[in-house]
């Protein structure tokens, strides 16, 4: 039961970003994983599967941004 009370201190509310992984570089929305250290925050790539750290995901570029 202990462990259930840690964890119930690091959740934040839920909110959908989107980002790009780095390993398939396909862009994807999902929720940030919260946990204690920084190194356990990020995303899972519903592609790939990759857990890609915050540190590490890139935003999705804009559809109005067009690269020349």
């Amino acid at each position: 039961m202990r462990y259930r009370q840690c964890m119930a201190a690091d959740l934040t509310p839920a909110s959908t970003q989107t980002a790009s992984c780095p390993h398939c570089h396909k862009p994807f929305s999902a929720e940030l994983i919260a946990g204690g250290p920084a190194r356990h925050r990020g995303f899972k790539c519903p592609h790939c599967k990759l857990f890609v750290p915050e540190s590490r995901a890139e935003d999705a570029p804009l559809s109005r941004d067009r690269a020349s």
